[in-house]
């Protein structure tokens, strides 16, 4: 079991870490990774970053957005690391928060927060260090798979029960 602890940037009222010089949200209501910037500086942190899907929308509680997914072939939060990486990347980006991560990237680990240490700490358990981390299209939307496993909400399970996959 590896113990990551990366420290939260006191100034924010929220969980922000800093990656690759940029501001990070960790997201426990969140199900897709977003890099909310624009593509340009995208592929400049990461050049090898390549759009694999067009034209979604993903919802949360701020509201709908429409985007396309790009992969990293590397991304890492502390010494845990993904290859590849998938994020949606929105057409309208908002640069308060460039970085989302989401709850599924922490699948089977333990991960909170020491707020008075300003700490966010993750263990990952029996979990390796480095993963997978895709994201799908099935029925027009995106579901995060980690390691191979899909994620799915009960929505979309209850309805290919009742319908057919």
């Amino acid at each position: 079991m590896a113990k990551i602890e990366l420290p939260m940037l006191k100034k924010y009222q929220r969980p922000i870490v800093e990656l690759y010089g940029l501001h990070a949200l960790v997201d426990t209501g969140a199900v897709i990774p977003m890099f909310s910037l624009p593509v340009r500086i995208i592929t400049a942190i990461f050049p090898e970053a390549e759009k694999i899907l067009e034209r979604h929308s993903v919802g949360g509680i701020g509201g709908e957005s429409l985007g396309d997914v790009y992969r990293l072939p590397n991304f890492a939060i502390g010494e845990l690391t993904y290859s590849p990486f998938d994020a949606f990347v929105p057409y309208e980006p908002s640069l308060k928060y460039p970085i989302l991560l989401s709850a599924p990237l922490f699948s089977g680990m333990f991960y909170g927060f020491d707020s008075a240490e300003s700490k966010f700490i993750v263990e990952t358990k029996d979990m390796p260090l480095k993963r997978k981390f895709e994201l799908h299209e099935l029925r027009g939307q995106l579901f995060p798979q980690i390691d191979g496993v899909l994620i799915q909400d009960s929505g979309l399970f209850l309805s290919n029960m009742l319908c057919g996959f």
